[in-house]
């Protein structure tokens, strides 16, 4: 792969006549290189679109761009961010036409896949062949969620997961161990509830927080080979009983009152202020939020919630989003594309991408110096874990998820049952798949 970039920037490098990116490749395509061998100074633009707006990490990509500029002097990376969910409206009316980014930030899950279905997307597979070193510097579960049997269409960038954290000092007062079976996870919730503290810091206002208890629920419930089937508009039928023992572990969560009371009415980031201040022993939480839980000065740690005794679903995976870079199937230097994201996704340039506070794509680029514990910790279970399961509402057909967010909600509220829930699912579901055919 480096050879074949090497080979086309200096191709370009010699050449007189280049007219951005479609010029110069239309040039080496036709072999006319006497013609091109006399202006070195035509740039070669590549366009960048992510939806980072903190200024330490619109700091970090340009900072790459120009690292790049330096080594790639014909090249320019020219990046614009906008925000979220503005970023995605707007990708949204980019793709497909003249404007489309080289290289654009997406989440996994149906956020790329309508895209990759559409034919705006790279396969990149043939560039992971073509670097063995490369591609085996990767967590070994971080590039599936952007495979399919056609190809794989990303670099994973980041991920973001989600652990229970628990208060350390807490379960040692009253001493109780780190639960390994739902029943002693129950258990140690009745411990807290019964000396007056809260046992899960949670509010779910807004329903994307259930909605990530769901996600992990279903994964512990439902087999992983149902879910997939179930996140395709084509193939969704949400019948599986899995997904009704998922939602009465949520209900019976919500009945025993391990949640902060009110659930339905609080916020999330305010249920979580008593976790942070030690009247609560544990918050479900990304590992973005780490570094509030190393400042508040909690002495913390985190597991996985454990599954149900008989669930047909799979302990081994781990709730989150790899999020990563493709590469649009109309950017006319694509191999440069992927030398630029393999700048990103060097062990230097992780390393560099530790402030962004979520865990590392790359294998050993966490370390005691640009790492705390919790983030240590994660980083071992993210690399041994078998796949990530995407967050729900990023995973599944628009007009799903919205009955079914909602829906769980109403499961906390306890104004429907989780067999009602999933009926009302079913139906869009019948729906969905008809609209396909």
């Amino acid at each position: 792969m480096k050879k074949a970039v090497t080979k086309v920037l200096a191709m370009m490098l010699v050449s007189t006549s280049l007219f951005g990116c479609g010029g110069a490749q239309q040039g080496m395509q036709n072999g006319n290189t006497k013609e091109t061998t006399s202006n070195e100074t035509e740039e070669i633009e590549l366009k960048m679109f992510h939806n980072w707006t903190i200024d330490s990490e619109v700091a970090y990509f340009k900072e790459a761009a120009d690292v790049f500029h330096k080594e790639h002097p014909n090249v320019v990376i020219k990046i614009e961010n906008v925000g979220d969910p503005d970023y995605s409206t707007k990708l949204k009316v980019m793709m497909g036409t003249d404007d489309a980014p080289d290289i654009f930030f997406s989440f996994s899950g149906e956020s790329l896949n309508k895209y990759v279905r559409a034919g705006h997307v790279l396969d990149l597979e043939s560039y992971y062949e073509e670097d063995s070193e490369w591609n085996e510097s990767f967590v070994p579960a971080s590039k599936n969620p952007f495979e399919n049997e056609e190809g794989i269409y990303a670099v994973p960038f980041r991920i973001t997961t989600k652990q229970m954290v628990y208060n350390k000092d807490l379960f040692d007062e009253y001493q109780v161990s780190v639960p390994t079976t739902w029943d002693e996870f129950l258990n140690v919730c009745e411990v807290f509830k019964e000396a007056g503290i809260i046992p899960q810091a949670f509010g779910d206002l807004e329903a994307w927080a259930v909605c990530h208890y769901m996600t992990t629920f279903n994964t512990l419930c439902v087999p992983d080979d149902v879910r997939k089937a179930d996140s395709d508009s084509k193939t969704c039928t949400y019948t599986d009983p899995g997904y009704v023992q998922a939602l009465n572990m949520l209900k019976q969560l919500q009945d025993n009152g391990y949640f902060t009371p009110n659930t339905n009415a609080i916020d999330f980031d305010v249920a979580r202020e008593d976790f942070l201040i030690g009247n609560a022993a544990m918050a479900y939480l990304e590992n973005i939020e780490y570094v509030d839980v190393e400042n508040a000065g909690i002495n913390a740690g985190i597991f996985s919630i454990p599954s149900p005794a008989g669930a047909a679903g799979n302990d081994k995976m781990v709730t989150g989003s790899v999020d990563g870079f493709a590469v649009s199937a109309n950017c006319k230097n694509p191999e440069i594309a992927v030398e630029f994201l393999k700048l990103l996704t060097s062990m230097e340039w992780q390393e560099k991408a530790m402030g962004m506070s979520c865990t590392s794509v790359i294998k050993g680029a966490h370390n005691s110096d640009n790492s705390n514990e919790l983030m240590l910790e994660d980083a071992k279970i993210c690399e041994t874990a078998e796949g990530f399961t995407n967050w729900m509402d990023m995973d599944m057909p628009s007009e799903i998820s919205d009955v079914y967010l909602p829906g769980m909600q109403e499961i906390i509220a306890g104004t429907v049952t989780p067999e009602e829930l999933m009926k009302k699912v079913q139906v869009v579901a019948e729906n969905v798949r008809n609209a396909e055919k």
